[in-house]
């Protein structure tokens, strides 16, 4: 007895061990949220318009789109049961949707979540079921609602703002019914989370003001922010006493607050869902009020006022150590539309999804919406890649932004490049990719004439204007047809006949024929800086200015970029003197913050003595210059580019200057810096870009060195605060 009790203690023991070592069934990859919202609202997904009232058809469509789904490596689907006060479920609260059957509160003849469920769970896909908590009729005219709709058992609840009904959130009989509606659903189905969207108060001008009255106290708008959290925390709370293992999450949209009125948030500038919804997702994040966020970071890499990269760092930074999961969501629908103002988000969802990857606290993401995973083949394609060969481990990058370098956090910015097959071509792609939408204004230099070329970036600026090169022999076809895209009605040339010939000249008006051309005629470069300053000072204040030598054209460029953000017109003097016109236009300006660009052998300390006696100020101390043009560049870097992040960083040649130039009017529309890239990166280029980092650096013009590149692209890794 006791041999047989050793040999079934020994088996047991063996089976232990091996149950140890053995994989879990649910591999790495299947723990990455892989998920897609099907929206019922208006049948954009599912059910289609022309199934309503067929049962078999829609049985049907949705198994299409689940296969679909799957193949492409899907995991999880966030279906919408609640779009508007209404039901794709059997409940005893809310009447059935009408985009089941045309009919608000008609039965369709089967549980279509049950079924979603049935299908999807065979199938190994998970069901997050989706409610619009405040929502109560996405139509002005609510006469078809059913009449069990408590739209109409309790109008004394809903708010018409525009042409849309909402349940007043201020209400606390509202909250109840929210609570007990996502409690009806998670009592009754077997679902795995629920979810919730960005829709809570609809905008701040939302009439509550009868609720604010009988419930309200205090400041308003931190009333209605108190409204939502207990809302949140009402639900979250009842979810978990229900079934502890069903997932609470909610899709705010991607930009809580702006950096600018919050130092908690994020480097943006666009709209925020803290004052226009009143969502406190922060809040809740840290009061683990929710078990998941997926912000709806529906933006491109690099986009000026919602950076792709900079949000997802930022909500990165969020949940840390809360215990709170973070998937992104992705903006594919977003694939070139002309109402999207060009955005094609969804040719870069394996870069966004690889930038996801380098950071451990993003465990996947979510698909807007459903229909554009099975209907774009591009994006389908792209899904199934990276789904197909992602182990699932984070910081893992199967795309083809792969670490040249290496960073202390792991966290490379995104690459990009601008380059044709010679300077004047490299200043059409810059143009095309600065100026997707057109230009009315465009500026014309030569190629070689560096120095008007430099002086111009402010006036680029000023006249929101791309820079376009005359080069190598006169100007091309190509870029007459560029200002022909860019539908410019005035095209500012800069310098005399000799520099853009009268043969350049026609060759524009042959392909634009009604524009207006608007020159700067001298060949003298100190002249024609003083032209542009006169054109800036026209239309603003000039209170700054850059002084830089036309012996030093290096040194020049490489405040470019910053002197067209700041609008500052950049003075050109000669090593030993300055004209008195640029004096002039200095003092009679009244004009007392003056920077002075390079060293004293290419500019003298007679010139800074010049303007400095003109008004009397000594001077001497704001002159900037390194040992050489890229320590200069360093300089100007270090000086006036104190906020350490940048969207962009755009990395050219040292040692060919005009490509820094042209795109000095792309950088500075992002207030990121030209950085120049010699053979062999410095010790003090590498202290200084060392502190600093971008989420999108650009490779601008050929011959870079490959060496430095690396080195500089690994440098602006990094922990983006």
């Amino acid at each position: 007895m006791k041999k047989r009790l050793s040999i079934v203690l020994f088996v047991l023991t063996i089976a232990s061990v091996l149950l140890i070592l053995k994989p879990s069934s649910s591999s790495a990859s299947e723990q990455e949220m892989r998920a897609a919202w099907v929206s019922t609202v208006f049948n954009i997904d599912w059910p289609s318009k022309g199934s309503q009232g067929n049962v078999a058809r829609q049985k049907q469509e949705y198994i299409n789109l689940l296969e679909k789904l799957k193949s492409a490596g899907i995991n999880t689907i966030v279906i919408q049961v609640r779009p508007e006060s209404d039901a794709l479920y059997k409940s005893s609260i809310n009447p059935w949707s009408r985009y089941l059957t045309g009919v608000q509160g008609k039965n369709p003849g089967y549980d279509p979540l049950q079924f979603v469920l049935d299908e999807s769970h065979k199938r190994g896909i998970k069901v997050h079921a989706w409610f619009n908590p405040y929502r109560a009729s996405i139509y002005e005219d609510i006469s078809s609602t059913a009449s069990n709709n408590a739209i109409n058992t309790h109008r004394d609840w809903v708010v018409k703002h525009g042409n849309k009904w909402y349940y007043d959130p201020g209400i606390p009989a509202v909250r109840d019914y929210i609570v007990n509606t996502v409690s009806e659903v998670v009592r009754n189905y077997n679902i795995d989370g629920v979810h919730f969207d960005d829709y809570f108060y609809p905008a701040p001008d939302f009439n509550d003001s009868k609720s604010f009255a009988k419930y309200g106290s205090g400041n308003k708008d931190q009333w209605r922010r108190r409204n939502v959290n207990t809302m949140i925390d009402q639900v979250h709370r009842a979810v978990k006493s229900i079934k502890p293992n069903v997932d609470f999450g909610v899709s705010p949209a991607g930009i809580w607050r702006n950096r600018s009125n919050d130092s908690n948030g994020s480097n943006t500038s666009g709209g925020e869902s803290y004052a226009k919804h009143y969502a406190d997702t922060r809040y809740w994040i840290k009061n683990n009020l929710v078990d998941y966020v997926v912000p709806q970071v529906y933006w491109r890499i690099g986009h000026p006022k919602a950076d792709y990269a900079t949000l997802v760092k930022w909500w990165s930074d969020q949940v840390r150590g809360t215990g709170v999961k973070l998937y992104i969501g992705q903006g594919i629908y977003k694939h070139g539309q002309s109402e999207y103002g060009g955005e094609d988000v969804a040719s870069e969802i394996k870069q966004q999804i690889n930038l996801n990857r380098r950071y451990p606290e993003i465990k996947g993401s979510i698909y807007f919406s459903a229909r554009d995973i099975a209907n774009i083949g591009q994006v389908y394609n792209d899904l199934k890649s990276l789904y197909g060969s992602y182990n699932g481990n984070s910081g893992s990058d199967s795309g083809n932004n792969t670490s040249p370098g290496t960073s202390s956090t792991g966290r490379l910015p995104y690459q990009n490049e601008m380059m044709g097959s010679d300077r004047a071509e490299t200043a059409i792609q810059i143009s095309k990719k600065s100026y997707p939408n057109g230009a009315q204004t465009a500026i014309l230099v030569n190629g070689n004439d560096l120095v008007n070329a430099v002086v111009s970036s402010p006036l680029a600026s000023q006249k929101n204007a791309p820079i376009l090169l005359s080069y190598a022999g006169g100007i091309s076809l190509n870029t007459a047809n560029e200002i022909k895209r860019l539908k410019v009605s005035e095209l500012i040339v800069i310098g005399d006949g000799n520099s853009i010939t009268q043969n350049d000249i026609n060759t524009v008006k042959r392909v634009n024929s009604n524009i207006n051309i608007d020159r700067i005629n001298s060949s003298d470069p100190e002249k024609v800086s003083r032209i542009i300053f006169d054109k800036i000072s026209e239309t603003r204040v000039v209170d700054s200015v850059f002084v830089a030598s036309k012996n030093a054209l290096p040194d020049a460029l490489s405040i470019a970029s910053k002197a067209g953000v700041q609008k500052t017109p950049i003075l050109i003097s000669s090593n030993e003197s300055i004209l008195d016109e640029n004096i002039a236009a200095i003092r009679d300006n009244g004009i007392s913050n003056i920077y002075f660009i390079g060293g004293p052998n290419v500019l003298s300390d007679s010139v800074i003595s010049q303007v400095g006696n003109a008004i009397g100020l000594d001077l001497s101390q704001y002159r900037i210059y390194g040992e050489d043009r890229i320590d200069t560049n360093t300089k100007v870097l270090e000086k006036f580019y104190s906020n350490k992040f940048s969207q962009k960083a755009f990395l050219t040649r040292s040692d060919a200057p005009i490509d820094a130039i042209t795109v000095s009017a792309f950088a500075q529309k992002s207030d990121s810096p030209v950085i120049l890239v010699g053979r062999a990166v410095s010790n003090y280029q590498r202290q200084v870009l060392s502190e600093r980092v971008a989420s999108l650096v650009y490779k601008v013009g050929g011959g870079i060195n490959l060496n430095s590149y690396k080195t500089i692209y690994s440098l602006l890794g990094g922990d983006m605060k």
